[in-house]
């Protein structure tokens, strides 16, 4: 076939095609061997200015943030984002914030709350009561008031401080504190049902004024007064050790006890207090805190003084190696004499009290012998009693959350930056047009792919027309 004279116009094409997908291969070659671009001048700032970030602009913000991802999807470098906050965001976008920044969105902030870093704990208290110890600290102004709500309404109400504190009886979660415009909440833990004290003695004076404190102190308390080596007088309804019905076991003597059972309870989780002659319970020894070596008289006439401890007879205790000496008592000699020892034995905990006839400080000291003995009693079992653990989610829990939630947010994404900051990189990351078609080809690699075949198969397809190979 004799190839026909190429029209001036057809050649001219075919020049263009060849041309074009020369120059596009070269693009692409280029491409290859081109470094990628610095993560300061990538793409223009994306700005929100978010009025309140509650659950329903969070809601918003994920659509708006899913699509950056999508688009960032086969770039090389993280995109930015700065979020400009006129009031602290909800858990949920706070959540929301701190996976953006995880997944390589440089994300920052710009703080317009005029908000204060609070922060607020709610602790239960060891013991019968279920009191709620409630705590807040922070940097505040002082012209502003410090207000305590829980769901019933205002609690109190005083000049703002760094640091404040409540004792609660009671409460109806959510516990909150405002200052302003900062707020802080927790759920404080809703009480566990009421356990019972079962008390071990043997019938006597210091038997029946501990049994008097603690149920004035308001504990249950379930008895058992051994009479004879076979006959045990009750008082309540005494039943198997159980930490389900008891949290503590009280003995007061030295007396035969199951040993077994008293330790398996205690290692479950109950508490075990050893007072007076009970230290000198060998089978006990094993998960006792402390040694009772001799006895020390009490001093003639101190039950009426403002120490009315020195005038109790008590064992002279030597701590066990890993418990901890919660209290002394000045001694004659000048040194100090323990008189309150715990240790942790397996989940629960075990006290030493050295104390042998507490009962003469309720019956023989001040007009305030009483309320000290019955108060004395109450912490000594609050130590053993403890609070009951609770199961806690340790990813949330790696956050301060709605108890801190400017520090929240802080701990998520970092402090916040000036408005003038977050701004600048508009200014100085500008790059050329040239370095922009760049990096669009480079996200698009199927495009160069699709323009050097068609301009080839164009100029190749034209030539054949004409009978030239």
């Amino acid at each position: 076939m004799t190839p026909n004279a190429p029209n001036p116009a057809r050649a001219l094409l075919e020049r263009v095609l060849r041309t074009v997908a020369l120059l596009t291969l070269a693009v692409a070659l280029y491409l290859a061997n081109r470094p990628a671009s610095p993560p300061g001048g990538r793409d223009a700032l994306r700005q929100w200015s978010v009025a309140d970030v509650t659950d329903s602009t969070a809601t918003a913000l994920t659509t708006a943030v899913v699509g950056e991802l999508i688009a960032a999807a086969g770039d090389t470098q993280p995109r930015r984002v700065t979020v400009d906050l006129s009031a602290l965001p909800s858990p949920r976008a706070r959540a929301l914030f701190g996976a953006v920044d995880g997944a390589d969105i440089a994300l920052r902030w710009i703080d317009r709350t005029q908000a204060s870093g609070i922060a607020l704990s709610a602790t239960t208290v060891a013991g019968h009561s279920q009191a709620i110890d409630v705590r807040v600290a922070g940097s505040t102004a002082a012209s502003l008031p410090l207000v305590l709500r829980d769901l019933g309404g205002m609690l109190d109400s005083i000049p703002a401080t760094r640091r404040a504190g409540w004792r609660l009886a009671s409460m109806s979660p959510p516990l909150r504190v405002l200052i302003g415009a900062s707020e802080a909440r927790v759920f404080a833990r809703e009480a566990a049902p009421t356990r019972r004290v079962m008390l071990m003695a043997e019938p006597g004076w210091e038997s029946k004024f501990v049994a008097a404190a603690l149920e004035e102190a308001g504990w249950q308390v379930d008895g058992s007064y051994r009479v004879s080596p076979r006959t045990a007088i009750t008082v309540g309804a005494p039943a198997r050790l159980d930490t389900s019905r008891y949290a503590v076991v009280v003995l007061l003597d030295s007396m035969s006890v199951d040993a077994a059972g008293v330790t398996r309870f205690v290692q479950q989780g109950g508490g075990l207090v050893l007072g007076g002659d009970a230290l000198r319970i060998s089978a006990l020894s094993p998960i006792s805190p402390a040694r009772a070596t001799s006895t020390r008289g009490g001093a003639a006439g101190a039950l009426l003084t403002n120490v009315p401890q020195r005038g109790l007879e008590a064992w002279e205790l030597v701590a066990n190696r890993g418990a901890a000496v919660v209290r002394s008592d000045p001694s004659e000699h000048g040194h100090a004499e323990p008189v309150l020892v715990a240790q942790r034995v397996g989940a629960g905990r075990v006290v030493a009290s050295a104390y042998r006839n507490s009962w003469r400080w309720r019956m023989e000291g001040t007009d305030d012998g009483a309320a000290e003995h019955r108060a004395w009693w109450g912490a000594v079992l609050g130590l053993a009693a403890g609070v009951p653990t609770v199961a806690v989610d340790t990813l949330a829990d790696a956050y301060p959350g709605d108890a801190a939630p400017f520090a929240d947010l802080v701990a998520r994404i970092g402090g916040p930056v000036g408005a003038d900051s977050a701004v600048a990189p508009n200014r100085t990351s500008a790059r050329s047009a040239f370095d922009a078609l760049m990096d669009r080809l480079r996200a698009a690699p199927g495009l160069l792919f699709m323009v050097i075949a068609l301009t080839l198969l164009g100029e190749w397809a034209s030539r054949r027309l004409r009978g030239n190979r």
